[in-house]
């Protein structure tokens, strides 16, 4: 058979050890062709990353200026109304003020001078109640962890409606000079108003020609990019099966080269029965011819079975 020819293995595993080289060179051409392109495509990946930077940058002066257009046109359209309408805002704004800075007042008279911190007095409140549901208690010492509960709820409401007061108020002043900052505006001239509203609308039409130029570039690198990418997955499908083809050339190759030594040797212990045979049959005939053998001569005639155990112990 082929695994037990030497030669037969050896030319075998010459053969495979050339295919490998030749896989090998060919899977590193197809590496190489692959990192190119992939360079390629991280090259234009920075110059679309770069371009898209640019396109925010400009899309978000666009959306700015378009927003403000449009402010500059409800301006005018709404100059004489508007300043009537600030003005009854700002009214009902500071009555509402008003009002939370008296809430603020009796929330105070409760909460007192100290501040509250809510996070720490909802850290107490959870820590009561777990402890009111995993502790044994008496009905007395129920009672009195009840009562803290509630007034430790009551204390935390009363401190998030004092914050909420607070940030209302904050909330309504800075809306206030908001409306201020409005009203002194809508003083302004409809001339004024109009002579920044065409100005911004040439610098949208200047923007817009630019995003669109812009657009068409990055489409363009977008579809060779995408080209480039195709091509170097396809070399990278090319490499991982030549890879895999080198893996079981070089698994071959190992139960090639095991068979090789196996054959070798069963050729070499072969060739040393042969040498043994030989001694042995010497041996049979001084044993024949009554001469004195031996002990690995009477073994050797043992192993052969050239001799029985009874004549060869008669004979010992």
């Amino acid at each position: 058979m082929l695994g037990e020819d030497p030669e037969l293995l050896r030319a075998k595993l010459e053969e495979l050890r050339t295919r490998l080289k030749a896989s090998e060179s060919e899977a590193l051409e197809l590496k190489n062709s692959r990192d190119t392109l992939n360079g390629e495509v991280k090259e234009i990946s920075n110059q679309i990353r770069q371009i898209l930077t640019e396109y925010n940058s400009i899309k978000g002066e666009y959306l700015n200026l378009k927003g403000r257009k449009e402010e500059l046109y409800n301006e005018i359209q709404k100059l004489k109304s508007e300043r009537d309408r600030v003005r009854e805002d700002l009214k009902a704004l500071r009555e509402e003020v008003n009002i939370l800075l008296n809430e603020l007042k009796n929330l105070q008279s409760v909460i007192g001078k100290k501040r509250i911190n809510i996070f720490e007095l909802k850290e107490k409140l959870e820590q009561l109640e777990w402890e009111y549901q995993t502790r044994t208690m008496d009905p007395e010492e129920e009672k009195n962890f009840v009562e803290r509960i509630r007034d430790t709820e009551s204390l935390l409401r009363v401190a998030e409606r004092y914050n909420e007061c607070l940030s209302q108020i904050k909330m309504l002043r800075q809306l206030i000079s908001e409306k201020r900052k409005i009203h002194k505006e809508l003083t302004d001239s409809i001339k004024k108003i109009s002579n920044q509203y065409l100005e911004v609308k040439i610098q949208l039409k200047g923007l817009k020609d630019k995003v669109n130029d812009i657009r068409a570039k990055l489409s363009e690198l977008i579809e060779k990019k995408e080209a480039l990418r195709r091509k170097a997955d396809e070399y990278h499908s090319k490499y991982i099966a030549k890879i895999n083809e080198i893996k079981q050339l070089r698994e071959e190759i190992e139960r090639t080269a095991l068979m090789l030594k196996a054959a070798e040797l069963s050729k070499v212990l072969s060739r040393r029965r042969a040498e043994l045979y030989e001694i042995a049959l010497k041996a049979l005939e001084k044993y024949k011819q009554g001469e004195k053998l031996s002990l690995d001569e009477f073994k050797l005639l043992m192993e052969f079975n050239l001799i029985g155990h009874g004549a060869a112990s008669s004979s010992a």
